[in-house]
């Protein structure tokens, strides 16, 4: 019998894992706020549905994408929500990077329900995703985790297990606020070596092979050093503003300050808030090009 899983969301990640479960034979339903990102998907056999009701019908698993704890809410929780329709028992997994306390709060909505619920952000861009390559950062009941692996693996080179629902969460949050610092100081290092008037490619080349390398520091390289943010983009300023303030949002929960997270959020918050926040993680060089010393 084939396994049906529903979608919620039909993003750049959420697309790349659905065109690798359908390679691997999968059933998929998916919903997605704008409908035009479904066609591809549908000629790849995809069954579009018009709400994430619908998108959980008769499916044994559930994966939601969602780009915050707002969309989130909605698409569980909402008007035509998927809690209105899916079934007691069908196991909900929810990559998207949210908030830990919302993560707990819809960890506990789901077990008044009967819904198996697993923590599970990822770790990887859509490329890796589509290859079969994604990293799940799970926080989940061990039994549960264990009737979800097949699913999982069809789609994963890690499946790393902390703990209980919410323990994923927090290691995505910190690890994606280490990603903003380092993004926020290569962007430091390449704005004063252009000012300088360094060749810009041989100090990306220098950095990108040297002991201080990062993967979300290099990935910004090239668009830092031709200004171009428009192409290529994995994961978004906007995107990265928010995951820094969950993060931070976190460490207030646990009466931690933060300084060094605090500085980097205030860089991608800003770059936002001027309109790069569409825009690739790599514009925020531009914030230190237009200010003063």
């Amino acid at each position: 019998m084939t396994t049906t899983i529903g979608f919620l969301g039909a993003g750049r990640m959420a697309s790349a894992m659905i065109t690798c479960l359908l390679s691997k034979g999968y059933t998929i339903r998916v919903w997605n706020r704008s409908t035009e990102k479904l066609a591809p998907l549908v000629e790849r056999g995809a069954i579009a549905c018009d709400t994430p009701a619908d998108a959980v019908e008769n499916c044994q698993f559930v994966i939601s994408f969602m780009a915050d704890d707002t969309a989130s809410r909605h698409v569980w929780l909402g008007d035509d929500g998927a809690l209105d329709a899916i079934a007691p028992g069908t196991i909900a997994i929810e990559c998207s990077t949210l908030s830990h306390g919302f993560v707990r709060e819809l960890a506990d909505i789901m077990d008044a329900q009967s819904i198996p619920y697993i923590d599970a952000p990822v770790t990887a861009v859509p490329d890796q995703v589509a290859r079969g390559e994604t990293v799940f950062l799970i926080g989940a009941d061990l039994a549960v985790l264990e009737r979800a692996r097949p699913v999982l693996e069809a789609v994963a080179s890690k499946i790393i297990h902390f703990g209980t629902a919410g323990t994923g969460t927090i290691y995505k949050l910190m690890n994606n606020l280490i990603g903003a610092v380092h993004i926020a100081a290569v962007a430091e290092l390449m704005a004063v070596a252009q000012k300088a008037g360094l060749n810009s490619e041989q100090v990306a080349h220098t950095f990108a092979n040297g002991a201080l390398a990062s993967g979300p520091a290099t990935m910004a390289l090239p668009g830092m050093v031709a200004h171009n943010h428009h192409e290529g983009i994995h994961f978004t300023t906007a995107l990265r503003a928010k995951d820094a303030g969950y993060a931070l949002q976190l460490a207030r929960e646990l009466e931690l300050s933060l300084p060094v997270g605090k500085a980097a959020s205030t860089v991608f918050n800003h770059a936002t808030a001027i309109g790069f926040g569409d825009l690739a993680q790599s514009a925020v060089i531009e914030t230190l090009n237009k200010q003063p010393v």
